[in-house]
């Protein structure tokens, strides 16, 4: 894996190195197959993972949800328009 960025974090008193952030731009990662739904996605329900969300805390992924993504076919015109709208004084 290529890191994108890396930034040491440092305490804003004492200066104090304390920790790292990594962002990275991942394009493939492996997870078993029984982990996976009939479409091929991760199944969060199975897969449980854990993120560290700052100081000793850690959470797990609760409740998940889908979002539709919209379609351009369908809101193009609705988008133009709007366009439109701000486009006049």
């Amino acid at each position: 894996m290529r890191v994108a960025l890396q930034i040491d974090i440092t305490h804003p008193v004492t200066g104090e190195h304390s920790s790292t952030l990594i962002l990275a731009h991942v394009k493939y990662f492996h997870v078993r197959k029984d982990m996976l739904t009939g479409r091929g996605a991760v199944d969060l329900t199975k897969f449980k993972p854990v993120a560290r969300v700052g100081d000793i805390s850690y959470a797990r992924v609760g409740d998940t949800y889908r979002v539709p993504v919209p379609s351009w076919a369908q809101e193009e015109a609705k988008i133009q328009e709007a366009l439109k709208t701000l486009a006049s004084p």
